[in-house]
């Protein structure tokens, strides 16, 4: 409106916005949790959900790109798994991911059912709100008091990649991320679940008694520091 004469004063003028790019907002689900979600069970669940949530802890994928997965995407041979993002096609050369498959994602992945098209989804998702309310569900089932959605699988994946001990370039490659800096977000995390570690670990309670013990010069103690 400004810039085609309407109003005389830009209202945008003076304001700026402030964001800490090293603050992760999303919930974070431990390898712990992540277990007791597997051996979680309830007469309501649906595996597909299940399967599809789990693909994204261990593989980082988003939930627009997991509803969309075919087996046309999974190349059994040289065992990998090959999307383009659709977050950022065609506005990113890192749009294109491929993610290599170990035995376990294989087996969650499945083989592809006799006779169907490579086309076939992997997943038979219902709508996003219902996938949205079944991990809810199992979430809760599992006894986890935490506020999970479906993208803090892909925040969980990178955390528990890079606390396992795997390199940053690595994992901003698996995530698809254009920039190192995007990725870096999860390194202050990583960081600063270990100084909650150590913290954890409480006070020692030991006290250092006579620690500046007087020195004369031949390098002999002297007879009140012993």
């Amino acid at each position: 409106a400004y810039e085609a004469g309407l109003i005389r004063k830009n209202p945008c003028d003076g304001i700026t916005i402030k964001r800490d790019r090293n603050k992760l907002t999303k919930e974070i689900l431990s390898l712990d949790e992540i277990k007791k979600l597997i051996n979680t069970h309830y007469p309501q669940e649906n595996p597909d959900v299940q399967r599809a949530f789990l693909l994204t802890l261990f593989t980082g994928i988003r939930f627009c790109d997991v509803k969309q997965l075919t087996y046309r995407n999974v190349d059994y041979t040289a065992r990998t798994l090959k999307f383009t993002q659709s977050k950022t096609e065609g506005h990113s050369s890192h749009s294109q991911v491929i993610i290599p498959l170990s035995d376990t994602l294989v087996e969650l992945i499945g083989q592809i059912p006799e006779g169907a098209s490579p086309d076939k989804l992997l997943f038979n998702l219902p709508s996003q709100p219902s996938c949205a309310k079944g991990l809810k569900t199992w979430v809760r089932m599992a006894g986890i008091n935490k506020h999970i959605t479906w993208h803090c699988g892909r925040h969980s994946f990178a955390v528990n990649t890079l606390s396992a001990g795997a390199n940053i370039k690595t994992v901003s490659s698996l995530l698809g991320h254009s920039s190192i800096s995007v990725t870096e977000v999860y390194l202050h995390v990583v960081d600063s679940q270990k100084a909650e570690a150590i913290n954890s670990l409480g006070e020692i309670g030991y006290e250092v008694k006579n620690p500046n013990h007087k020195i004369r010069s031949g390098g002999k103690k002297s007879e009140k520091s012993e």
